[in-house]
């Protein structure tokens, strides 16, 4: 009876909006979303206001190791995702970023196992490090023209990665960007980059051709 007890406990359960946390931040004018029930499930929509204030942030780690979501929507409102945000979500196949977010915190999707489609906004400038590192089940990924930086290990032991899409507005692409891609069959490098770090393309064992520009000015 007591391993029953809190073997129901521990169920995971449809999402709502009250198994998030709120915080209050810049000064009392908006909330970041900072904790959310990690036994929580299925699909959930992040609220444009709370409180009456705007939900403007989600927080560092506040999804972390919730394993049984299977959807998150972000609103409007929202303009940052902090470090490690989703961390170790295994059942998120996809998630819908707004436009109006500028920022996605570092490994803001690490380990995310089961992440097949991600949209990255127009509005992110900088793919930051170990973003999408681990996502085994992402196929392809398209950088959108607004990105310049593609950071360290932003998609390393994407083991499932055979294409990607660099705009013509990168300009550095990080140590160990696409490290452990083993799926990776082609990559062509635009014209606009001029510095690939160390260790960019290691263990890419598909790879069977890489298009380089007279631009470059390092190879790691």
């Amino acid at each position: 009876m007591i391993l029953g007890f809190f073997g129901a406990c521990i169920q995971a359960r449809a999402a709502s909006v009250d198994d998030l946390t709120f915080k209050l931040i810049s000064g009392g004018t908006a909330y970041a979303v900072a904790d959310c029930v990690i036994s929580a499930s299925g699909s959930l929509t992040i609220p444009g206001t709370y409180n009456g204030l705007p939900v403007t942030s989600v927080g560092d780690y506040a999804f972390y190791r919730c394993d049984s979501l299977t959807g998150v929507t972000i609103p409007d409102s929202v303009t940052t995702i902090g470090n490690k945000a989703f961390v170790n979500c295994d059942s998120l196949p996809s998630v819908s970023i707004s436009d109006s977010v500028t920022s996605l915190g570092e490994s803001v999707f690490y380990g995310c196992v089961s992440l097949m489609d991600v949209s990255i906004p127009n509005s992110v400038t900088i793919i930051s490090k170990s973003a999408f590192s681990y996502c085994v089940s992402l196929t392809s990924v398209s950088i959108p023209d607004s990105v310049t930086t593609i950071g360290e290990y932003a998609f390393s032991g994407c083991s499932s990665l055979t294409s990607v899409s660099i705009s013509y507005s990168v300009t550095t692409i990080g140590n160990y960007a696409f490290s452990r891609c083993n799926s990776l069959t082609q990559v062509s490098i635009p014209d606009s980059v001029t510095a690939i770090g160390e260790y960019a393309l290691l263990g890419c064992y598909s790879l069977t051709s890489v298009r380089i520009t007279a631009s470059f000015t390092t190879f790691g």
